[in-house]
């Protein structure tokens, strides 16, 4: 039969653990991908809201049909 192996390290080192691989963490891709489609609705949206607000203030007076 074998012997055991020692349990004392030859080194005067104190035996240190390594950290577990840390695991990636999930692309933070598709939110930037949400938030820049929400920005363009909403910049594309913004001149169509201000035209509508503007007829509300300031309606176009009602053309007169030509005799």
């Amino acid at each position: 039969m074998a012997s055991p192996l020692p349990l004392v390290r030859p080194s005067d080192e104190p035996l240190r653990l390594q950290a577990a691989p840390r695991q990636r963490l999930p692309s933070r891709l598709p939110a930037a991908m949400l938030v820049r489609g929400l920005a363009v609705i909403a910049g594309l949206g913004m001149p169509v809201a201000a035209a509508r607000l503007a007829d509300l203030v300031h309606p176009a007076p009602a053309v007169s049909p030509a005799r």
